[in-house]
């Protein structure tokens, strides 16, 4: 999932909970406010246009909708599927976070095989290497 779009649902869920809000009465805007937001609770800086095409993203998959009609990018509220997005990812981050050291390595092999592949092809490259320079 993009950044961005994660950063826009977590910034939703960040207020709800903070606030002790349900979905239901909580509502934001696509403007200059939330791109603070997002750039203070996660270091990133991202434009308003940015986000409006991450807002449309969301909205396609149902994950943020209208919540009253007027600007596009106006009264926006988070969906149920977009708190599951949210709960699911952190769940997995937590997941992540509790898996012991072998495991962490396999895992870092797994999401690197081109940086593995390439380490072995030098590895290889420098053993030739040695044979032809010893022998």
């Amino acid at each position: 999932m993009e950044a961005i779009v994660l950063a826009i649902l977590n910034n939703v869920v960040a207020f709800m909970e903070k606030n002790g809000a349900t979905r239901e009465v909580v509502m934001f805007d696509i403007d200059e406010s939330l791109v603070h937001e997002i750039y203070e609770s996660t270091g990133h800086q991202y434009s308003v246009e940015q986000l409006q095409v991450a807002a449309d993203k969301c909205i396609a998959h149902e994950w943020l909708k209208h919540k009253a009609i007027g600007q596009k990018y106006g009264c926006m509220g988070i969906t149920e599927k977009g708190i599951g997005i949210v709960r699911s990812i952190r769940a997995q981050e937590l997941a992540k976070k509790k898996r012991k050291p072998l495991k962490q390595l396999s895992d870092f092999v797994e999401d690197h095989k081109g940086l593995m592949v390439a380490l072995g092809f030098l590895v290889a490259l420098a053993g030739l290497f040695v044979k032809f320079i010893g022998g």
